[in-house]
């Protein structure tokens, strides 16, 4: 999602309409049209059933094979695929057998596996060591991480939308009456708040009003109210950029970045009760060769702030966009996986 230009989408709708249409399974996910239901959230839609992820994996390549994606995208689909088949199967399925599950030429696979890629090809010759959080025997923990909530419409609407059960938690733990969420996303917070009758306000630079997320940067809310818990899962600074909105964090550089956060801190430190809950979801940047310490940043930045650190938890990661090309990326550099994010709990000081 990187770089998407979603303004000239919405010049595109204006001037010649709406082409593609959205596509959905049958239980209303969105499998291909995620930028078209930002600009237009009534954008014109089809449903095809799907059997398994690999049906879903099939409608995506198909969905994107006569239009402008990025080639790293098509080749985690197909590395995808093939961890599937390799699990159905019980042994790595042959380049046909993956183009036939696809409904794909041999050809057109080979060519996504990285096999006509010299630098791709490459990270096949690395062996993969292990992910960041230690003291497992093997992935078996992944099994009980909690999953995504069914019940909670266009989760997959924005990337790296906010577990439910981070909010679970949250309540349960510090049983607010009235909670802001000034970086809402696609609405996590309200949703889970709904289902337990507690207030909430939520708000985002990219407003997602059909689930009562309103227009407003973090910087700026002033509903004249004061809050028991406050939520912000934070861009991991430019690892994801969500729009051209100036004042959007993911456009910033890291000095721009860290000088908004901390204005975006004061502002929640006065719009909480004093013995309220500041809640940051964050995560660390691994960019260029190195590990960027947002986490160690960001909690610097709250005791800075005013704020002492009263609690912390490690959310663990169970489902990653391609665990397959996850470590072939971790073995060419040399890296360790990542697997968790870091939730910070803040107080006033």
């Amino acid at each position: 999602m990187s770089g998407f230009n979603l303004e000239r989408l919405r010049e595109s709708m204006e001037s010649i309409g709406q082409i593609y249409p959205v596509i959905k399974d049958q239980y209303g996910n969105i499998l291909d049209g995620f930028h078209r239901k930002r600009v237009n959230p009534n954008w014109k839609e089809c449903v095809v059933e799907v059997k398994d992820e690999l049906d879903v994996i099939k409608i995506r390549l198909h969905a994107h094979l006569r239009r402008e994606v990025p080639w790293n995208e098509k080749h985690e689909w197909i590395i995808k695929a093939k961890e599937i088949l390799t699990r159905k199967l019980g042994r790595e399925p042959s380049q046909q057998e993956i183009a036939d599950a696809l409904g794909l030429s041999r050809e057109l696979v080979k060519y996504y596996l990285g096999g006509e890629n010299e630098n791709v090809g490459k990270i096949y010759q690395h062996s993969f060591w292990c992910y960041n959080v230690w003291g497992f025997k093997d992935d078996s923990w992944r099994k009980l991480v909690v999953s995504a909530d069914p019940n909670q419409p266009d989760i997959n609407f924005y990337h790296g939308a906010t577990p439910a059960f981070v909010i679970e938690n949250l309540i349960h733990l510090y049983k607010p009456k009235i909670v802001l969420d000034s970086m809402a996303g696609v609405g996590t917070t309200g949703y889970v708040c709904a289902k337990y009758g507690i207030e909430c306000d939520q708000f985002d630079i990219y407003p997602f009003e059909k689930h009562g997320v309103k227009q407003c940067d973090a910087e700026y809310v002033d509903t004249g109210k004061k809050y028991d818990l406050i939520f912000n899962h934070i861009p991991y600074l430019d690892m994801v950029k969500y729009g051209d909105h100036e004042q959007d964090l993911s456009n910033m550089n890291e000095k721009e970045f860290m000088e908004k956060l901390k204005r975006i801190f004061l502002k929640n430190y006065t719009l909480l009760n004093e013995d309220g809950v500041y809640a940051v979801l964050v995560g660390d940047r691994r960019y260029g060769g190195k590990i960027i310490p947002l986490t160690a940043k960001v909690t610097l930045l709250g005791l800075e702030c005013g704020f002492i650190l009263y609690d912390e938890a490690i959310k663990l990661t169970k489902e990653q966009k391609s665990t397959a090309i996850q470590e072939h990326r971790a073995a060419k550099h040399g890296y360790m996986a990542q697997t968790y994010d870091t939730i910070l709990i803040f107080k006033k000081g």
